[in-house]
């Protein structure tokens, strides 16, 4: 799931990117939007942070945490930032252990494990429910958000 997710958010914002097409004028007003994640109070690089509409109707937007642990949010163009409004927030952190070589095969042409998924972070964080991060992005945009993740 955590890496499907990933696949469909680097599509898209591939496809964002490489388009050609004007911008739509009724599309709404982002604002810049960064911060810090931390964990036991180290920058956590690598992380995705999402931000998910409170009430619905409100498109979400996505960061990725640099070595600093700083990230800038992404709505529609890179680094464009996010919709004025109020947001849960989930942050991602994982890796694939014991995954075989790209192109590997298992016994007798059957596909090899897959692997397994470890959070390196805390997995309440993965979910915006549970999490109980939020974030308010006003008119001005954010730029000072804080993410001091705990165990």
């Amino acid at each position: 799931m955590v890496f499907r997710r990933l696949a469909c958010l680097l599509l898209v914002l591939g496809l964002v990117g490489c388009s050609s097409r004007p911008v739509d004028p009724n599309r709404p007003k982002t604002v810049p939007v960064s911060g810090t994640v931390t964990y036991k109070g180290a920058p956590v690089e690598g992380a995705t942070v999402t931000f998910f509409a409170q009430g619905g109707g409100k498109r979400g937007a996505v960061g990725r945490t640099d070595a600093s642990g700083q990230f800038t949010m992404t709505t529609f163009d890179p680094k464009d930032g996010a919709i004025p409004g109020s947001y849960r927030v989930a942050i991602e952190k994982s890796v694939l252990e014991g995954a075989p070589p790209e192109g590997a095969t298992g016994k007798a042409g059957e596909e090899p494990p897959a692997g397994t998924v470890k959070d390196l972070i805390p997995s309440k964080y993965k979910d915006p429910n549970k999490s109980g991060l939020t974030a308010d992005v006003k008119d001005g945009g954010v730029k000072d958000l804080k993410f001091d993740l705990t165990d």
